[in-house]
């Protein structure tokens, strides 16, 4: 999902998927009359009970403004949290919101046994890939100036990897993809971490260190190892996944079924909160399609949210 901006779900009435707070304070001060569902997605961890409780009281506030906000979990930790504390909403991987079409399975050479997409930030714990040989760390640290980006400077131990010195968009990341053999995700803790899902589509199997946040809901004992938090481990994963030798159209294959099934899902529960609260009826096909046919169509930036009302 995007930041800074709002995907608009439907018209009438008004429905938003959301990824951004700020942008959430926003529609509450300036929406406009009738029934306004903002379907709000989590970007952290938030199976915690200082933190679920922190949204509640958001929502809540958001509620007496006249909005509607739902709060969309995306593990079944979390959603447990959000059950016991009354939060309304429903489980649902922000995933979702991923256009599969960015990314896909090419027939060009392997150069790295394994790619690691991460910002350069501690948590991300990059040095855990130290002992594999060849390696590509597509990394950016936020904020940066144009190559800025300095792997050996955050990890010394990294220093025999390649990166990249510049921004990669989704076409450019979907080639070093395709020109690895395993994808890492090595963070203890985030969200559903994005990266983890582009690799399957991209075809990559994954190593990765157990995580509480949601991307290991798209795994599969197939083409994805969760091994313990130590560099011999990951390398390890890495040489079993690729003695493997799994056919990349079958990692996408299966990853796609899950999305679209989990989209079936968002749209109906979506439709039944919807008939129940307000006595109007979506129907569930026809939000499918607007959904997630070119999800980035729907998406407004917040400073053009008002333009038509």
């Amino acid at each position: 999902m995007l930041f800074h901006g709002a995907y608009i779900l439907n018209e009438e009435p008004l429905v938003m998927g959301v990824l951004d707070y700020v942008v959430l304070s926003k529609i509450a001060e300036k929406h406009r009359n009738g029934p306004v569902y903002c379907l709000l997605h989590l970007t952290w961890n938030h199976a915690k009970v200082h933190k679920i409780i922190r949204k509640k009281i958001f929502l809540e506030s958001l509620r007496r403004k006249g909005l509607t906000p739902l709060l969309i979990t995306n593990s079944l930790e979390e959603d447990a949290y959000r059950r016991f504390f009354k939060v309304p909403g429903f489980h649902c991987n922000e995933y979702i919101y991923t256009d599969e079409k960015d990314y896909g399975v090419l027939n060009i050479e392997k150069k790295h046994d394994a790619v690691y997409a991460a910002q350069l930030m501690p948590f991300k714990r990059i040095e855990l890939a130290r002992e594999i040989d060849k390696i590509f760390v597509l990394t950016y640290t936020p904020g940066s100036k144009v190559g800025e980006n300095n792997l050996p400077d955050l990890c010394p131990s990294m220093k025999h990897a390649d990166y990249n010195r510049t921004w990669v968009d989704h076409v450019g990341k979907n080639r070093l993809f395709n020109q690895s053999k395993v994808g890492l995700c090595l963070s203890k803790e985030e969200g559903p971490m994005l990266a983890s899902l582009e690799y399957m589509l991209s075809g990559l199997p994954v190593v990765s260190t157990r995580s509480k946040g949601g991307r290991d809901e798209y795994y599969n004992k197939d083409y994805c190892l969760i091994v313990d938090d130590n560099p011999a481990a990951v390398r390890k994963g890495v040489e079993e996944l690729i003695a493997r030798q799994i056919d990349p159209h079958y990692i996408r294959e299966k990853t796609i079924e899950k999305l679209n099934r989990d989209r079936d899902r968002y749209v109906n529960l979506l439709s039944e909160y919807v008939r129940k609260d307000s006595h109007i009826i979506l129907d569930p096909v026809q939000l499918r399609h607007k959904f997630f046919d070119k999800p980035k169509n729907n998406f407004v930036p917040i400073d053009k949210l008002w333009e038509n009302q």
